[in-house]
């Protein structure tokens, strides 16, 4: 059964290249069980996108054509990945404890608040696959160890269309009472295409921020108005400074340009794709855009009251859908 809908297939293609230095990177073994199973290289003729199983279903790199070149749009990968997907929430929950529905809960690695949920390091299993395309489903069941009091299963599709990568989710409550969902995807991108220190701009809609004072990355209370130094609904250069802040409201539309090395990415998410990370440090020339549904301690600002906790109750035995989809026009 087709789980989403998938590019025909002439061939497998793989970039032997590119998967060898993503899987020497990753000191990974050879192809056997699922958690040693290869990055698997998606391509067309103007994108190409290597994604890890193994970890996570995680995204190891995007190249785009421009001219005759293939030029890089995520850094290295290191460890973690260059972009990832957050179930069954995405961001922190502070100190790893919540309260749902008159139940008080604590996970595990609450010292660092209990990060990004726990699907992006474990591995996924691979049942479908195409040159351009692949579906990797993933089963809490198989991880005794799962940092999540729901059991729940998920599907994540990943296919390319001429120079567009769309990633479709789909996340299950196996669990017999209602949980909390939440979710996210974790890009980052080079800040620099092809000189150190050229300009790359945001634009997006997005009328409200979650305050963050303390700049723990937690929000401090009820989202408020965004700031006029934090308004991106028109083009805005970051310049070198330093951004991490969670926007409420998003409409589901971003804009990322380079314009001197003359490519955009487009976002187009699905209506439950409620808000938008933006996180740039001052150490490293990284920038990540990050689409999702819950805020920063989504739980926690929904038992607070907060309107814009972005968390949807999800039913035992109900499921949600979402879609993230990222153009590159190269000019």
């Amino acid at each position: 059964m087709t789980v989403f809908p998938l590019l025909s297939a002439s061939r497998r293609g793989i970039a032997v290249a590119m998967v060898g230095a993503v899987v020497a990177c990753l000191g990974m073994a050879p192809r056997g069980s699922a958690e040693d199973v290869e990055p698997v290289e998606l391509r067309t003729e103007r994108l190409v996108v290597v994604v890890s199983p193994a970890r996570g279903g995680s995204l190891l790199a995007m190249s785009v054509k421009r001219g005759e070149e293939w030029l890089n749009l995520m850094p290295d990968p290191g460890s973690r990945g260059a972009s990832w997907l957050m179930l069954p929430y995405s961001n922190r929950i502070r100190d790893g404890r919540f309260v749902f529905e008159g139940r008080e809960y604590q996970l595990a690695n609450a010292k660092n608040h209990a990060i990004h949920g726990d699907v992006r390091t474990r591995p996924w299993k691979i049942v479908e696959q195409t040159p351009s395309s692949l579906v990797l489903t993933f089963d809490s069941a198989d991880c005794p160890d799962f940092n999540w009091p729901w059991p729940i299963h998920a599907t994540v599709g990943i296919a390319l269309t001429g120079d567009r990568v769309e990633q479709r989710l789909r996340l299950e409550n196996r669990g017999e009472t209602t949980m909390p969902a939440g979710f996210g995807w974790h890009p980052y991108y080079r800040r620099w295409l092809t000189r150190d220190g050229e300009p790359v701009l945001l634009e997006f809609t997005a009328p409200r921020i979650h305050p963050d004072t303390d700049a723990d990355g937690l929000p401090d209370g009820a989202s408020e108005s965004v700031p006029a130094d934090l308004d991106f609904s028109k083009p805005r250069e970051l310049g070198g400074r330093r951004i991490d802040a969670c926007f409420a409201g998003f409409g589901g539309h971003a804009t990322i340009q380079w314009p001197e090395s003359g490519v955009t990415l487009t976002y187009a998410c699905s209506p439950n794709v409620t808000h938008l990370i933006c996180f740039g440090p001052e150490d490293r020339p990284v920038l990540a855009v990050e689409p999702a549904a819950n805020a920063n301690d989504g739980v926690n600002r929904l038992a607070a009251g907060d309107a814009d906790s972005g968390v949807i109750p999800l039913a035992a035995g109900e499921a949600l859908e979402a879609s993230f989809t990222v153009s590159a026009d190269v000019r």
